[in-house]
């Protein structure tokens, strides 16, 4: 992680069960696999998985016996990584931890203004297929 950071505002918590999935990570397989995921600690890191940008780092902290997000930063480095909305990037890490992660099925956070279709954003961002169904239309699959 750079220097330039900045603190996201994003609360979670999950069960034994949940962070034992968020522990196995995310190596990615395929071109396509665009995050390379993987807990150090108790750090989950995300990165990049072409460049190897470290671009949100999640700190974690034991509470009761569920563990809970104590602090994320994400990369600021206009050089690294040029987005700079943070209410925006919490969206945006919870996808990721929601969908690459737990394997939910949550709708991908579209910006307002964005230009170009929806699909073809979200599978820069993420690698994952076209607009997602809502969780209402998708069942949860293990």
């Amino acid at each position: 992680m750079p220097r330039a950071t900045s603190v996201l505002e994003y609360a979670a918590e999950f069960t034994p069960e949940e962070f034992e999935r968020i522990s196995r990570g995310l190596i990615p397989q395929e071109m396509e696999d665009k995050w390379f995921i993987y807990l150090e600690g108790d750090v989950l890191n995300f990165h990049r998985s072409w460049s190897g940008t470290c671009i949100y780092r999640v700190d974690l902290a034991t509470v009761g016996e569920k563990l809970a997000v104590d602090r994320v930063l994400v990369n600021r480095d206009r050089g690294q990584y040029r987005a700079t909305d943070n209410a925006y990037d919490a969206e945006v890490l919870h996808f990721l931890i929601s969908n690459l992660l737990l394997g939910r099925q949550v709708e991908f956070p579209m910006r307002a203004g964005l230009g170009s279709p929806e699909g073809l954003f979200q599978n820069y961002m993420t690698g994952t297929a076209l607009p997602e169904k809502s969780a209402e239309e998708a069942p949860l699959e293990d």
